[in-house]
């Protein structure tokens, strides 16, 4: 009996270590991992994707660490010569960095944590589940917290012209007021309208040349600013060969009102270079085209570009030595937000870089591109052509003479967009 008893233990025992034996081992502590695109990292802002982000865990027991950031590599930008990393911006407008401090349970197949949580700007909720591997990160609920733009959806505002060339509207938004300088009566402005009607984005497998302000008014069809930061930009895309109207996706630009007359804009270069790509017209191959000298927007019919070589335009290293001095100026502003002014009524909306910025990047941008001789004739040349700006030709080269002058008595430089609210087109 007493054999019994013991082999009836042996045998409970020798049941209960297989038992043991047979469960799968603990997974490890997540100490110190990143996760990027390329590393596992799956990552969703109000259930949409979120890319480019890049997150880091430390644990420590049951608490861990998380940090969720960007950085963009300078020389995806094709043509520019640019390299190195800079900050781009985080994964909740207004953050360049989001830390988050939570409790982190073992589940025995990965990591699992949750919680809610709230910036300056925005509050969220969020969940995780990880392990050394692979990480998904969602947030969820989140919304901003302050002020929001009101109405949610606008369009460019029309371009109007004047009998005498000039403008009454147009999908741009200048104002610039100096000091009066002895013996000078020339209006800047104008001379800026000119430029923002300069036909200078080549078209039409770059046979024809439309104005920045009609690629905006041709191209861009809405713009929504969300409740959860997001802006959604609808717009003319030919890929495929077939002009359709497409969106961007969610979670590449965002913003924020930081204050009751200014706004904070989050451009994700990811995002911002792929719509550019997606843009571009026919079907070239994306890895094929040079942001810089590549047809980005489609042939419009009311553009002053005509489809032949002879157009009368900027040629392309005009717009090359600025759109590489505007990123300069811009990429580095990336992370913390492109600081915007507004102006809001029920009938428009002005976005726009205030003076002491716009003041700085005229300095940088513009400045160095039309002191050069070359382009100051390929302006006359333009201007020469065109009757609508030829009262501007006499004084063109006063105008850039007096323009640094200019800078240091201003007292009010703006510059940006000008929108209307959108309104849905009538059904038959």
């Amino acid at each position: 009996m007493r054999f019994l008893y013991v082999s009836l233990i042996l045998t409970a025992s020798c049941s209960l270590c297989a038992c043991h034996n047979d469960m799968s081992e603990p997974i490890p502590p997540l100490s110190d991992i990143t996760y990027d695109s390329s590393s596992g990292l799956q990552l969703f802002y109000n259930g949409e994707p979120m890319p480019g982000k890049t997150v880091t865990i430390s644990q420590s027991g049951n608490n861990a660490h998380i940090t969720a950031f960007s950085t963009f590599d300078l020389s995806q930008i094709s043509g520019m010569g640019l390299s190195g990393k800079i900050p781009a911006p985080g994964v909740l407008p207004g953050s360049p960095k989001l830390e988050l401090d939570t409790e982190i349970q073992n589940t025995g197949e990965y990591w699992e944590f949750s919680g809610t949580s709230q910036t300056a700007f925005c509050s969220f909720n969020y969940a995780g589940y990880a392990d050394s591997n692979n990480l998904k990160l969602y947030i969820t609920d989140a919304a901003l917290k302050g002020a929001v733009i009101s109405p949610q959806v606008w369009a460019p505002s029309p371009i109007k012209q004047n009998p005498d060339g000039t403008y009454s509207s147009l999908p741009f938004y200048i104002d610039w007021k100096y000091d009066p300088l002895p013996d000078v009566d020339i209006n800047l402005s104008a001379f800026l309208e000119a430029l923002a009607t300069l036909p200078v984005i080549p078209v039409y497998n770059n046979t024809a040349y439309m104005s920045v302000s009609e690629a905006l008014s041709e191209v861009v069809k809405t713009i929504a600013f969300r409740q959860d930061g997001n802006i959604i930009i609808s717009y003319v895309s030919t890929v495929g060969g077939a002009a359709q109207i497409a969106q961007t996706q969610p979670n590449g630009y965002q913003y924020v009102i930081s204050s009751p007359t200014t706004i904070s804009l989050y451009l994700n270069p990811l995002s911002l270079f792929s719509t550019l790509l997606m843009a571009t017209s026919g079907s070239t191959p994306a890895s094929e085209v040079n942001l810089t000298d590549t047809g980005l927007f489609p042939y419009g019919s009311d553009s002053t570009g005509k489809p032949d070589a002879s157009s009368n335009s900027l040629e392309p290293e005009f717009t090359q030595k600025i759109a590489k001095a505007a990123l300069l100026a811009l990429l580095p502003k990336l992370a913390d937000g492109i600081p915007l002014e507004f102006s809001a009524t029920a009938s428009n909306l002005n976005i726009f870089i205030g003076t002491e910025t716009a003041l700085s990047l005229i300095q940088q941008i513009l400045l160095p591109v039309i002191s050069e001789d070359s382009n100051i004739q390929a302006i006359e040349k333009y201007l020469a052509g065109n009757p609508a700006f030829a009262h501007l030709l006499p004084n063109l080269k006063r105008a850039l003479e007096l323009i640094p002058e200019a800078l240091l008595k201003t007292t009010t430089f703006k510059f940006g967009f000008s929108l209307v609210p959108y309104q849905t087109p009538p059904t038959n």
